[in-house]
């Protein structure tokens, strides 16, 4: 194990090697919590989690706080993912109560949507989280910012996991695990094109291939596949963007008309962000969006210079430096665009 890791991955493993026991002797079942707006990292490492701990012989799911995007389909887990029908229900399909829960790529209830109230209630729970603006100092909370994604400590996790029990990784993180896992790995990471990306995060890719994570399977779908509603809205917002500030900004403002006009969905975008990123001489790319329930949600991608987690701070929202989000309750898009033209001019 990189022992860059060694400490975090030791100790995390520890807590849920005893979290297993905990349930298997009480009959317990444990929740996984991840952030709204779902990424391929939160989903991937709260879904490797869950199937470890089912791997460990536990009861598990992930509680999702929204539809799974359509690029995930292939992960083929909708057998672990559990959708809250409100605060009060305390079950999971068939009838057996939660009893622990576990908070992967976030630690904050607020960020995870309709899940929030019911994370809060585990006041106890084991994070596992590489988010700079987490502040947490207890045995149970894993936090390591330097880390690319969430799933590459969810896979130290796993190795250490296997290694105190003695027993093959592959016991541990199964071909389920390891596709997820790998499915964070190259999101966080933009498919190993991010300055984020390290040797050991290298290293980590090969492993997880021998252990069945297929990266070209992985890189199409959620990257390259595309339904044709996708096509066309992503290029109209594309087509539909404007420069700024001497071409240092990129900004798509993709109204609820559109995602009407092309029988869209509110994730047929998130390629968008990327390709503005991508322009020479962009330094900062925004893509705003109506979605169906009348948020507006933002996503911000950067180069070398604009710190986005910062900027999407003063939105009440969060992230990375050069990948990050918000979302605004209620609002007219052209006007939350203004407001982000006249922040962004004082910053760039």
């Amino acid at each position: 194990m990189n022992e860059i890791y060694e400490e975090g991955a030791y100790r995390t493993a520890g807590n849920i090697l005893d979290l297993a026991s905990s349930m298997k002797e009480n009959d317990g079942s444990v929740l996984v919590f991840i952030h709204k707006s779902v990424d391929g990292d939160c989903v991937g490492s709260g879904c490797a989690v869950a199937q470890i701990l089912r791997r460990l012989g536990v009861t598990a799911y992930m509680a999702m706080p929204e539809p799974l995007p359509f690029s995930m389909g292939f992960l083929d887990v909708e057998d672990m993912l559990f959708y809250p029908e409100g605060d009060e229900k305390e079950v999971f399909p068939g009838g057996k109560k939660y009893s622990a829960a576990i908070s992967v790529d976030c630690t904050e209830g607020s960020r995870m949507g309709c899940c929030g109230a019911l994370y809060e209630m585990f006041p106890d729970s084991i994070t596992i989280d590489h988010h700079e603006i987490t502040e947490l100092a207890t045995d149970l909370k894993w936090i390591m910012p330097k880390s690319a994604s969430a799933c590459e400590m969810v896979y130290h996790m796993g190795l250490a996991v296997a290694e105190m029990l003695k027993v093959p990784v592959d016991q541990i993180i199964d071909t389920k695990a390891a596709r997820c896992i790998m499915a964070g790995v190259v999101t966080d990471t933009g498919r190993f094109t991010y300055s984020n990306t390290r040797p050991e995060t290298l290293a980590v890719a090969g492993e997880l291939m021998k252990l069945g994570g297929d990266i070209s399977e992985v890189c199409y779908n959620l990257f390259d596949r595309k339904k044709i509603p996708e096509f066309y809205l992503s290029n109209a917002a594309c087509v539909g963007a404007e420069l700024h500030f001497g071409g240092k900004m990129a900004m798509s403002v993709v109204t609820r008309d559109m995602f009407l006009k092309y029988d869209a969905g509110d994730d047929d975008i998130a390629d968008v962000v990327s390709r503005l990123r991508d322009i020479n001489g962009v330094e900062l790319a925004v893509v705003l969006r109506e979605t169906e329930d009348g948020k507006i949600r933002g996503n911000l991608r950067s180069k070398s210079s604009f710190d986005c987690s910062a900027f999407a701070g003063e939105f009440n929202g969060g992230g990375h430096k050069r990948a990050s989000g918000f979302t605004i309750e209620n609002g007219n898009i052209n006007d939350i665009a203004k407001q982000i033209l006249d922040r962004a001019e004082t910053m760039l």
